[in-house]
């Protein structure tokens, strides 16, 4: 089935210490004791899907084949299910360190409390014997270390949320099949999984926007910006910028520019001046250039200071 549903169906194999091979090394015993206590597990092989429903059993000598009819059918129950969450995994290799980042956007609204970002690292098509069957089998995404667990904090339509982090290879790792797993799940009751994403390391792309500077040193990562100008120094290049001094200078609270691509200061940012001050709503890139008085507040007397410099200039 994973190969059957290679974009929607995620999985993850956890080992129990008691079946484990002897001398293998993806014994994550604590790991394992967490993520099974979660669910209650007990008879084995258990499968838990989407963190709700579950199996527990299979067949002689680890033959998965006649649990298809009812593995497809929970499949087919949860595949089209909402979820206001998307998750997007990218990052480098550098040597045999990964660096990640895992970005979560919002397009529906919903309560953050006891919705966690986990993510994992596993290692695909392992050749492992498994002493329940008394034979050998091919190991599917096999847990090789849960990098973390962090609070999810955005719940409403549009926010986004990054979470960044490294881990090791392995020399015992075939790197070419390991996958960075991360999941959104509620560790209430139920424990439900609401968005899945992998990526193989090997498809990261180091150089999203190909400027020949790599994601985790530009200031620009998703806009072409070989030359990396930055003029007022906030570490956001002037290319994804919308607050830099190029356009935002004081007074320009509307932040328009003329055809020559000017900032321009005229009765409208007076306007936007006093709607802002009306309605509380003042965004981060006008913040700095409503305070035309400099006291670190605005109020009406910035108003009255803007409408002087308007009335005393051309």
């Amino acid at each position: 089935m994973m190969d059957e549903f290679p974009e929607t169906l995620v999985s993850i194999e956890w080992h129990s210490p008691s079946y484990t091979p002897s001398g293998s090394d993806f014994d994550l015993s604590s790991e394992y004791s967490q993520r099974s206590g979660m669910y209650g597990v007990g008879g084995i092989p258990h499968t838990q899907w989407n963190g709700v429903e579950e199996t527990v059993g299979g067949y002689p000598n680890g033959d998965w084949s006649p649990m298809y009819s009812s593995f497809i059918s929970i499949y087919n129950s949860m595949v089209g299910d909402d979820t206001p969450y998307d998750i997007e995994i990218n990052g480098m290799i550098n040597e045999t360190v990964v660096s990640y980042d895992v970005f979560i956007t919002m397009d529906a609204d919903m309560s953050s409390t006891n919705q966690k970002v986990d993510i994992f690292v596993v290692e695909d098509n392992i050749w492992s014997y498994w002493s329940g069957a008394s034979s050998y089998h091919d190991a599917r995404n096999v847990a090789r270390n849960w990098v973390v667990t962090e609070n999810l904090s955005i719940s409403l339509s549009g926010e986004t949320e990054t979470f960044s982090g490294t881990f090791d290879l392995s020399d015992a790792w075939v790197f070419d099949n390991v996958k960075i797993i991360a999941i959104v799940q509620n560790y209430g009751n139920p424990k439900q999984i609401y968005q899945a994403s992998q990526i193989n390391i090997n498809d990261m792309n180091p150089d999203i926007d190909d400027d020949s500077i790599l994601n985790g040193e530009d200031n620009c990562v998703d806009v072409y910006n070989p030359n990396q100008e930055d003029v007022d120094s906030d570490q956001i290049g002037d290319m994804c910028d919308p607050c830099n001094d190029l356009v935002y200078v004081l007074g320009n609270a509307n932040g328009d520019l003329d055809q020559n691509g000017d900032p321009v200061i005229d009765i409208f940012d007076l306007f936007t001046l006093v709607d802002n001050l009306q309605e509380e709503t003042i965004n981060e890139c006008s913040e700095n250039v409503m305070n035309i008085n400099g006291d670190n507040h605005i109020n009406i007397l910035d108003v009255v200071y803007l409408m002087q410099i308007l009335l005393n200039s051309n």
